[in-house]
This record gives structure tokens, C-alpha cells and sequence, in this order.
């Protein structure tokens, strides 16, 4: 589509060429339906999602279908595509979004929201779903940002909740045998109602929201009385049997994570008060050591890569994990692989699997001990013993590495200066092993403003207001000067943003709209960053972030996500809420 001369003139041109080793080409003439996935952000961060990759490979199984992928352009390029009003195409045929059966995009962090609006916008396909008729795609989307899909219902036609590999299948077999209806208003409504009955799928225009004058939720519910009033969470019940690529897409140019990922467990047994990954991938499932093995020497033999990286919530949690991982370490041995774990947990595991380690790939290790006192992690139920830590510390320390890093949050409920000030111990802990083993190296630090998600027990508490994060970033920052100490604190206004739209309702679709008419796009990236559109858009809209983000939430308040069924009863957040309150 762009001339050799066009591409050579922008950042980074291998993100618009196709012809990746082990991607998918039809012919349009042979298919019955075409899908294209879109992922909101660039090529980079879309191709190092493992959920991406696996529906695209997935669909593409299906002869009957023409499965593509398409990601948002940089700056410099949608600012020639505007100018010179070329449209977003799909990367493998160039072929215009807007020509497609169905529009599926990938949503993995509310940082993507501007960009859905300008994927469709760049794609020449109305924004709002009610302004759509026969000559658009249907627009669905999924992943893990849906479990709360009301900032965006404006905007699309019909939401995945849950896990994709199933439903999205059952999705298309439907709309191939009713793609007549596709392309037919009145048809297309009453696809949308047959969808709808599908577990696990959402279609916000057959649904309403009642107000409360003050601003609360007064009720929830489907416009018909036939429709599911509980959107239940698609699972897949068998990961040993769910389907997984063989032939991994090999891109052109390093991506974030240029690897091959095989996921070897989802869910997690823990039951950090915090998390809402816990919430949105469980139950805990389990790959069988054999799949696992079968999968890495496949994706390896398909696609040259050197890094095999295991991934999970928490990958020491899997109940053959002493196997797993020494098992790959020597079936690789002599084949330049390295084996890297994700998610590392502070457990007696850690300390049998150190003697693996030995002779591979320094890949870096990674700690999350999240609150730096024994009282703080008590009351966010992070159950870690700090002393294993240093153990495990001086053994990797003794093993050559030199370095590692740690995962914290600041603003946590009930935290105070003393809790912070055990995070600096830890820290000139961990350093003072480090320099007595090895003399040098680097500790990596990262911290995160806590925000309560839904579908969590702290989903009622209100964020910590930004001036107090302020103050002990400053304090933390103070105390941890040090050249071999290394400390990256996530923006506050990001953090601001990220806990107005994780925590918003359908009224935030105005200000979503908004700020991306002032410029918001890409968000997820810092030089692009447009705080002051959202300052505007909320303004202009009339929207309060205060009521979204600083505000305590009654326990028997109707939430804006309450109507998705998670499969863990509210009841049960609200007995460990209850929990943490008698902690504090």
C-alpha cells in the first residue's frame, strides 16, 4: 500500500510491511466470512500479546475464513494517512477496514480506549455503534479491559467476556451462516439478539442503566426479558486440550516481547486483595508437563527464537513446575535456548529451583513483595516471607546474577510512613547482599500507585489522593539515592486516568469521546501522553472524576460491572472486604 519511498521516511517502517514468517494469506475469492483483528496501540506492543496471537492463529484454522491483523499507526504515519485520506487497512491483503464482515479488537488496558475510537476513525467506520448501518463490520472486542465494559458501550457492538478460544468460534459459525445479516440493519439487530443469548457475550444496546439523581447506579437490565439479566464469564475448562499455536509469528523487528510464550497455568491460587488478574483468569488451570514440552519444541523448530518463556500469574504455583522447568532446561541444553520463568513467587519452590538457574541466560529475575512491612502485606493478603527473599537473594547473587528486581505499590489502604520506610530496608537489604557477593550491579525498583479495580475486594475503596502519592514518592526517592539503585514511579496522572476508566459507567463514554476529539490517542505511551485533553474532555462533559475515583463505595451499591458474572460470588468479595476492615 505505501511506496518504499513513504515507508523509509517513518520511525521504524518494518511495522507496516506483511509477510512475517508463519502468518496467515487467503484468497478473499475462497472464503465465507472475513475477520479482522485490530489491536489499539502499535505493532510492537499487539504482536507481544500471547492472547492476540492465539485467536489470530485460531480463526486462521477455519478454511472458510480470512482472518487478518491490524494495528494502530504512530504519529507520523496517521498524519500522512489523514492528509492524504488513505484509509487503516489490514497489514497481510490491504485490505480497508471497513469492507470487513466483522471488526474484532483486542482491549488489554484502559490506556487503549482513545485508540479503539481512532482505529475506527482511521478505518473510515463510524464511531458510535448506533451510527452504523449495513456498509460496516460488526465491531466486537474482548480481553482482559472488558470485565468492565460500560465506558466503552457506546462504541461497540457486542463485547467477549472472558476467555476467547471457545466462544470466538461459536461467534463465527453463527455470523457464516447469517452473514446476510451482516450486512442488513434490521438483520443485524436481530443477530445481535441471537449472540447475545451465547455465554459469555455482551451486547450493550440490549441492556439500559437507570440513575440515581445523585449519580449512583438505581438498575441494571435487558431491554428483554429473554436475555440473560448476568453476563457469565466464558472459561475454558481443559488448557491441557484449549488451542495453542504450534507456528509462533516471527516479526521483522524486536517487539516487546521477543520470544516465544508458552502458558503453562491460568488463574492463580492466591487471593491478593488487590488483584483483579486473579478475578479475570480464574479458576486455576494447568498445562501438562508433556503439552508444555510438545508446544516449546514446536514453536522453537517453527521459528528460531532463543527465549522460551513460561507464563502464568504465578509460575512457581504450577504442581509440576520442578519438573517443567529443569525438564526444558536440558531438552534445550545444547540448543542456545534459554528458559525464563514470569511472575516469580517468594516460596520454598524458588529456593529448590535456584540450582537450575545455574549456566543459563542471565534473563533477569523479578520479586513482587508489593507493600515493604509484614502488617501492610497481611492486609492486602500477600502472604510472602521477607527473609525467604534475602535467602533467595543471596543464592542468585552467589550464582553470578547481578541484579534484580522488585515490584511495589504505594498508596495501599491503611499505609503509612512506616510501611514505606520498610520497603527502603528491604531495598539496602537485598543491595548489601549484592555488594558483598558480587561487589556490583543493579537493583531495579518499581513502584505503582495502588488503584482499586472491580471485581476485587478493595473494589469499594477509593483511590489515595494524588498530593499524598506525591509526597511519598518525594520521600522514597530521597531515601533510595544510590548509584546502584534503579527506580521507575508510574505517572500520577496516568495512574489518575487508568482509575477513572477502570472504575467508570457508561456516562464516561462523553469523555472518552472527548478527549480523543482533543487529541488522546496512544495513550499507553509517554511522548504521547495528552493529560490535558482529558482535563478538558471531563470538564467540557460535565463529568466529576472525583465521584469515580476519591469516592468510599457503600458495600449494597449496584456497581457498574456487577452485572458480569466472574464466577466468584460478590458475597465472597465482600466477606474478605469485611476481612481486611477487621485487619485495619
Amino acid at each position: 500500500m505505501f511506496s518504499k519511498e513513504i515507508l523509509l521516511s517513518l520511525h521504524k517502517p518494518a511495522r507496516y510491511i506483511n509477510q512475517e514468517l508463519n502468518t496467515y494469506h487467503r484468497d478473499l475469492k475462497e472464503v465465507k466470512l472475513t475477520f479482522c483483528l485490530a489491536y489499539p496501540d502499535i505493532y510492537e506492543v499487539g504482536m507481544s500479546n500471547l492472547g492476540f496471537r492465539i485467536i489470530y492463529d485460531l480463526i486462521n484454522q477455519d478454511q472458510e475464513v480470512l482472518c487478518e491483523r491490524t494495528f494502530l499507526p504512530w504519529s507520523d504515519l496517521e498524519d500522512y494517512m489523514r492528509k492524504n485520506n488513505v484509509p487503516l487497512f489490514s497489514l497481510e491483503s490491504n485490505i480497508p477496514l471497513y469492507n470487513f464482515d466483522i471488526l474484532g479488537i483486542s482491549i488489554q488496558t484502559e490506556f487503549n480506549y482513545t485508540g479503539i475510537l481512532n482505529l475506527l476513525n482511521l478505518g473510515k467506520i463510524p464511531i458510535l455503534s448506533i451510527e452504523r448501518n449495513k456498509n460496516y463490520p460488526l465491531v466486537i472486542a474482548g480481553g482482559s479491559s472488558c470485565f468492565n465494559p460500560e465506558p466503552l458501550a457506546d462504541f461497540i457492538d457486542l463485547f467477549v467476556i472472558g476467555e476467547g478460544e471457545e466462544i470466538i468460534l461459536e461467534i463465527i459459525k453463527i455470523c457464516k451462516n447469517r452473514k446476510k445479516q451482516i450486512k442488513d440493519r434490521e438483520g443485524r439487530q436481530e443477530l445481535l439478539i441471537e449472540l447475545a443469548h451465547l455465554e459469555g457475550v455482551y451486547v450493550p444496546k440490549l441492556y439500559s442503566v437507570d440513575y440515581e439523581n445523585y449519580g449512583k447506579i438505581k438498575r441494571f437490565y435487558a431491554l428483554d426479558s429473554a436475555l440473560p439479566q448476568r453476563i457469565k464469564k466464558r472459561i475454558v475448562s481443559d488448557l491441557d486440550n484449549a488451542y495453542f499455536p504450534t507456528k509462533t509469528v516471527v516479526p521483522y523487528i524486536k517487539i516487546i516481547h521477543d520470544r516465544i510464550g508458552i502458558e503453562i497455568m491460568r488463574g492463580c491460587p492466591h487471593n491478593c486483595r488487590f488483584c483483579q488478574a486473579r478475578t479475570i483468569y480464574y479458576p486455576k488451570r494447568e498445562r501438562s508437563i508433556e503439552k508444555i514440552i510438545e508446544l516449546a519444541n514446536k514453536n522453537f523448530l517453527s521459528s528460531g527464537y532463543e527465549e522460551i518463556a513460561l507464563l502464568s500469574l504465578s509460575s512457581l504455583d504450577h504442581s509440576e513446575i520442578k519438573k517443567i522447568f529443569p525438564t526444558l532446561t536440558q531438552f534445550f541444553k545444547n540448543k542456545g535456548v534459554s528458559i525464563s520463568l514470569s511472575s516469580l513467587r517468594v516460596n520454598q519452590v524458588m529456593m529448590d529451583l535456584l540450582k537450575e538457574f545455574q549456566g543459563m541466560r542471565r534473563v533477569g529475575l523479578t520479586f513482587a513483595p508489593e507493600a515493604g512491612s509484614e502488617r501492610l502485606r497481611k492486609i492486602i493478603n500477600k502472604n510472602i516471607d521477607i527473609e525467604l527473599l534475602f535467602k533467595i537473594a543471596e543464592e542468585i547473587f552467589k550464582f553470578g546474577w547481578r541484579g534484580l528486581k522488585l515490584y511495589f505499590m504505594i498508596g495501599l489502604p491503611e499505609e503509612n510512613y512506616k510501611d514505606i520506610e520498610e520497603i527502603v530496608k528491604i531495598v539496602y537489604e537485598i543491595l548489601a547482599i549484592m555488594k558483598k557477593r558480587n561487589g556490583t550491579g543493579t537493583i531495579r525498583l518499581s513502584f505503582n500507585s495502588f488503584i482499586p479495580k472491580p471485581h476485587t475486594p478493595f473494589q469499594w475503596l477509593p483511590m489515595e489522593n494524588t498530593d499524598i502519592l506525591k509526597e511519598k514518592i518525594n520521600y522514597l526517592k530521597d531515601k533510595l539515592r544510590n548509584k546502584m539503585i534503579k527506580y521507575h514511579f508510574s505517572p500520577l496522572q496516568e495512574d489518575w486516568l487508568e482509575a477513572l476508566l477502570s472504575r467508570g459507567d457508561r456516562k464516561l463514554c462523553k469523555v472518552i469521546l472527548k478527549a480523543w476529539e482533543k487529541g488522546a490517542r496512544l495513550d499507553g505511551w509517554r511522548e504521547q501522553f495528552n493529560f490535558l485533553a482529558w482535563e478538558e474532555a471531563v470538564k467540557e462533559t460535565g463529568i466529576n472524576p472525583d465521584f469515580y475515583i476519591y469516592r468510599k463505595r457503600e458495600l449494597k451499591e449496584i456497581l457498574p460491572w456487577d452485572f458480569i458474572d466472574v464466577g466468584i460470588e460478590k458475597e465472597k468479595f465482600v466477606i474478605d472486604y469485611q476481612n481486611f476492615e477487621k485487619l485495619s
